[in-house]
């Protein structure tokens, strides 16, 4: 076939009822993962997955990355030499929060207003379900793609990212040479992500009577002069990122305080130890080194408020820094064919203001990552997560129309 043909085919084998039917039947089965719950996890979520893949006669494996915790990849074309594009999802999502601000249950998979409701209807069982299902076109279309299309329904996104950790260093994860990241943008080609350090800092102090400040060392002195410096250290980085077309400029947010960290909490009593998390979010431009300056520079000032005080930090789940891809990419030039050719509008570009397994990918392997994925980029981890039927759908397309422009027929 040609290509012209093959696209028509292949956009033709697209299944709507069979699209929103799998997504509302993700979002029905929880996968919050819950620590020292060993029932609340991404296992089962992962099973239906993997069953609908058996079901639709693709090859795929099952990659355990901790207990109740796998990757299910599946695989379209034979491994080898061929261009291998990876369309990436996630399984688990957030928590629900109080079931009682939702206006329909958080696991229903309620449909109603053209939308499909439920924690992880955005936040992206939509967008893991588009690309199951644009998989499944192109195999049922019988198009001959040039290349090799690879499914990821990736764990612990939410958390620390073992799941990406883990894929990458497998062989089906070494042999991608591009991929689409399926999170919820709006269906918009996103081509920068903000980076994330979550900047940890515990603070030592001793232990004294509240009455008689003197005998001790508060803590709570040198966290509050730390709090002082978020807006300096926000200023610096902004020196030291690159302005963007897409993101909003680095900000420095404390997101944890809590003190202490031992033992109960009481009025009377200085606490020995206190502890601050800084969510850090960049635009591109400064290195691992020049990030972990300024914060030193911070927990300096903090240290200077509080001599007696110890002021360390370390960065949660290491640096993940800010990425982008060139316009010219062949990403890129085939996902805007693909745009036009599954919406009949001109590609809407964009950028990505949190963080995504994508960074992982760009930041090991060096590949081409593009995020493009329906529902709303404001929704996620909100009450009453939603996504529009009419962005499920267009979804689905745009997979379809990109790989085929991506790997050739």
């Amino acid at each position: 076939m040609s290509l012209r043909s093959s696209l028509a085919a292949a956009l033709a084998a697209v299944d709507d009822a069979e699209l929103i039917a799998l997504t509302r039947d993700l979002v029905r089965i929880p996968s919050v993962y819950r620590p020292g719950d060993p029932t609340a996890n991404e296992a089962a979520v992962a099973e239906h997955v993997r069953q609908w893949f058996a079901k639709e006669g693709f090859e795929h494996e099952v990659q355990t990355v901790a207990p109740g915790r796998p990757n299910v990849v599946a695989s379209l074309g034979e491994p080898g030499e061929a261009t291998t594009l990876l369309l990436e999802g996630h399984t688990d999502v957030v928590t629900e929060g109080d079931a009682a601000a939702w206006r329909h249950p958080p696991f229903s998979g309620e449909l109603a207003e053209g939308r499909i409701w439920g924690r992880g209807a955005a936040d992206m069982k939509s967008g893991l379900a588009a690309a199951m299902v644009a998989a499944a076109a192109l195999k049922r279309s019988g198009v001959a793609l040039g290349g090799r299309l690879v499914v990821g329904a990736l764990a612990d996104e939410e958390g620390d990212m073992l799941g990406v950790k883990h894929f990458v260093a497998t062989q089906i994860g070494r042999e991608i040479d591009a991929a689409i990241i399926c999170e919820p943008e709006q269906n918009e080609l996103c081509l920068e992500q903000r980076g994330v350090v979550w900047a940890r800092v515990t603070i030592r102090g001793r232990m004294a009577h509240g009455a008689m400040p003197e005998a001790g060392v508060n803590p709570i002195t040198a966290l509050g002069a730390l709090l002082g410096e978020v807006r300096a250290m926000e200023r610096n980085l902004r020196k030291l990122c690159r302005r963007s077309r897409y993101l909003r400029p680095p900000t420095v947010t404390p997101t944890i305080v809590a003190a202490p960290l031992h033992g109960v909490a009481q009025s009377n009593v200085i606490p020995g130890t206190a502890q601050v998390t800084l969510d850090v979010r960049l635009t591109p431009g400064p290195d691992e080194a020049a990030v972990a300056a300024e914060i030193d520079r911070a927990c300096a000032a903090a240290r200077a408020a509080c001599p007696e005080a110890t002021v360390e930090w370390q960065p949660v789940n290491g640096y993940r820094l800010a990425t982008e891809v060139d316009p010219g990419e062949p990403l890129v030039r085939a996902m805007v064919a693909g745009v036009r050719d599954a919406t009949g509008r001109r590609a809407k570009f964009g950028g990505v203001p949190g963080s995504t397994d994508g960074t992982i990918l760009r930041m090991t392997r060096g590949i081409p990552i593009v995020t493009c994925g329906p529902g709303h980029r404001l929704i996620p981890h909100q009450a009453n997560e939603h996504v529009e039927i009419s962005e499920l759908t267009e979804a689905a397309r745009i997979y379809v129309a990109s790989a085929i422009h991506y790997l050739g027929v």
